[in-house]
């Protein structure tokens, strides 16, 4: 029985899951730092979020593209395969008003990839408190100012959130 909760914990499983991210009301971020092909530098970037006082829970969430991958290979079997897709990896949530953070973009896919990473910055709410155990749903994200970099959306009930990016 341990063992079987053990995989859950690991596996992220009995989590209810996020909807997929919707690339159209999202906005795409990148790396300054081309992408070499030799090595996989990082940009690292300073995010700022600010979010309005309200009543429902607000969260921006950048995600980055990773292609599909076995998480726990035995080389005889994969135990756990992860689809190709969006995962989340970075967040900053309402219950905090404000928070100020480092992001890292990394500038390739893999190292030694001359492929570019792709990341995606995207807004959510939940139609309730923030502690509520109701389901996230994305809203659509605008960038309003390029220098510096800003990005904004509002819930239905009129609460907004903003990520503002500074580049060193």
């Amino acid at each position: 029985m341990e063992y079987f909760l053990a995989l859950l914990l690991i596996f992220g499983l009995g989590h209810p899951a996020r909807e997929p991210v919707d690339t159209a009301k999202s906005a795409p971020l990148r790396s300054r730092i081309p992408c070499d092909g030799q090595t996989a530098p990082e940009d690292d970037v300073s995010v700022k979020v600010v979010f309005s006082t309200g009543d429902w829970a607000r969260e921006f969430v950048v995600s980055r593209y990773q292609d599909e991958a076995c998480e726990v290979n035995l080389k005889i079997k994969c135990l756990h395969h992860e689809k190709a897709g969006w995962r989340g990896v970075w967040s900053a949530e309402s219950a905090q008003p404000s928070t100020n953070s480092l992001l890292p973009l990394g500038s390739c896919y893999a190292w030694g990839s001359k492929e570019p990473a792709q990341y995606l910055v995207s807004g959510w709410y939940k139609e309730g408190a923030p502690g509520a155990k109701l389901e996230w749903r994305q809203a659509a994200i605008q960038q309003v100012s390029s220098k510096p970099e800003v990005y904004e959306f509002t819930d239905p009930k009129g609460g907004t959130a903003r990520l503002q990016i500074e580049r060193r």
